[in-house]
């Protein structure tokens, strides 16, 4: 019987350790995958946030094109124009702090908190209308062709009032519109939306909602941990009678478990940011703008990194509390023989 015992408690150990493992993984990459915070540790520390203008300036390119009330002067503008105006206006602190805020929105709609993610154009807005926002537009105003006869007789009748092209202006004339082009930027300027949408959560959580599937794959990373716990009740009941099979039948398992996990998270990591990128691939695509998405995908080794430090950490207390129980039980065997 007590054989029989011994087998079913070694099943369950072995049980333990492959659940074990596979919980310590599964549990830090729920829940730090779906963390803004990952990601924003990542920016800082690999200086990415000079990014951000890009993935504006694709968003704001796309809602102004989409906008049929938009004013016409803005209708010309390309992502390239729009990321140097962005570049141009906002510090690098203001462009940190609408970083931060575009991803506690992304993952706030992620994690089922908000109906759709937003990122704002409120500063954006602040410095355009004011004298950096004068500037910009001249600074593209000269970079595009000369004017026709035709555009400048447009821009004598009321800068950018009609559906013109963008042109380089005659030098003498760039102090004479200065007013007008003022005017005309503080009407632009309440054109351009004070947000622009990332993602669309029109149909929260319909059957078309990509973010079900990604809800039942969280849960089942989320219980993982109890079954490690259900084999070592197993273990408990099985095998232990006494204070050494206690440190025993705990200790071991313990220090295989801690060991591999921490192996694995240490040379592991390449294996680890493939799978990180393919569930990306199969969940993010659909639910991320294309430019945030290819930026998050460019970044997944060290955000693997990030998921996978903690599974180091905890598996090497979760060694050392097992080869802690080993050498006590070895100390108590060999005190009880002598």
């Amino acid at each position: 019987m007590n054989t029989f015992k011994n087998i079913i408690a070694g099943i369950c150990a072995v049980l333990f350790v492959i659940s074990g493992v596979v919980a310590l993984l599964a549990f830090n990459i729920e829940s730090k995958v779906f963390n803004s915070a990952t990601y924003q540790q990542v920016f800082e520390k690999q200086n990415l946030y000079e990014r951000m203008p890009e993935i504006l300036a694709n968003a704001l390119h796309t809602s102004i094109a989409e906008d049929a009330n938009a004013n016409p002067y803005l209708k010309p503008l390309t992502v390239e124009n729009w990321q140097a105006t962005i570049t141009s206006l906002l510090p690098p602190d203001e462009i940190k702090t609408l970083t931060d805020d575009a991803f506690d929105s992304v993952f706030n709609y992620l994690n089922g908190n908000a109906d759709s993610a937003v990122i704002s154009l409120l500063p954006f807005k602040r410095h355009l209308a004011g004298p950096a926002g004068m500037e910009v537009v001249k600074q593209i105003l000269r970079a595009q062709p000369d004017c026709t006869a035709q555009q400048l007789l447009q821009l004598g009748l009321g800068l950018l009032g009609g559906d013109i092209g963008l042109c380089t202006p005659p030098k003498e004339l760039i102090g004479l519109l200065s007013p007008l082009i003022e005017s005309q930027l503080q009407v632009m300027t309440l054109t351009i939306p004070d947000e622009v949408t990332l993602i669309s959560g029109a149909q929260e959580y319909s059957t078309a909602d990509p973010r079900i599937n990604l809800d039942r794959a969280r849960a089942l990373m989320k219980v993982t941990p109890f079954f490690p716990l259900a084999f070592l009740f197993g273990i408990s009941i099985f095998a232990i009678r006494s204070l050494m099979d206690w440190l025993k039948w705990w200790g071991y398992p313990f220090l295989v478990t801690g060991a591999l996990s921490s192996l694995m998270a240490l040379i592991g990591a390449s294996a680890f940011g493939l799978i990180v990128q393919r569930m990306l691939q199969n969940q993010g695509a659909g639910l991320m703008p294309p430019i945030l998405f290819s930026t998050l995908q460019e970044i997944v080794s060290a955000v693997t990194s990030q998921i996978l430090k903690p599974v180091v950490i905890e598996g090497m207390v979760l060694g050392i509390l097992g080869l802690g129980m080993i050498v006590v039980a070895m100390y108590l065997a060999k005190k009880e023989s002598s």
